[in-house]
């Protein structure tokens, strides 16, 4: 039986779906962000998340479930990058993803601002994290992830979930 004759797995299909929804989300709030144009503070970047879920929520392209899931997603990775970021707005150029990358050019006291609702956001969202690993069948953005077993790192190219490590097959990555 070839790839085309081959039945389509629904898991597949939601998968497919939730990652076409999280890319969208993040898109989404990196304009909304981008868009910041007075203070910024945790506020700003909770109504970011939020207006950019509403956006997929009423434009009825994706489920509610694969909505949750982005949702879900792009806030642990928000977090892990705010938390990564630190207290210095000297490293948010260095550190950042793209996402807060619309933030670069501000100048200094807008960074500074970014860089403590960052801060804020990370302490009423970022507690609710129970731990900053990552588990194979996780969806994230791509970048790369060091197994907590054997220290082999992998890399996503683009947004999707984390297989089992390719040599131990150990489940539990940190962000690298």
């Amino acid at each position: 039986m070839t790839d085309q004759q081959k039945p389509v797995d629904s898991g597949d299909k939601s998968r497919e779906e939730e990652v076409a929804a999280y890319e969208k989300l993040r898109q989404y709030v990196k304009e909304a962000l981008g868009n910041v144009r007075q203070k910024v503070n945790a506020d700003t970047v909770h109504q970011a998340v939020e207006a950019g879920a509403e956006k997929l929520r009423t434009a009825g392209t994706f489920t509610s479930a694969a909505v949750a899931k982005a949702v879900t997603a792009l806030r642990k990775d928000m977090a892990v990058t705010a938390e990564r970021l630190g207290p210095k707005w000297e490293a948010f150029s260095e550190k950042s993803a793209d996402l807060f990358s619309v933030w670069r050019d501000r100048g200094s006291v807008f960074l500074g601002q970014a860089a403590t609702s960052l801060g804020g956001w990370l302490e009423k969202v970022g507690q609710k994290l129970e731990h900053q690993t990552y588990a194979a069948g996780e969806m994230t953005h791509g970048g790369a992830f060091e197994c907590q077993a054997c220290h082999e790192r992998i890399e996503l190219a683009r947004a999707g979930y984390i297989p089992p490590c390719p040599k131990c097959q150990a489940t539990s990555f940190v962000r690298v």
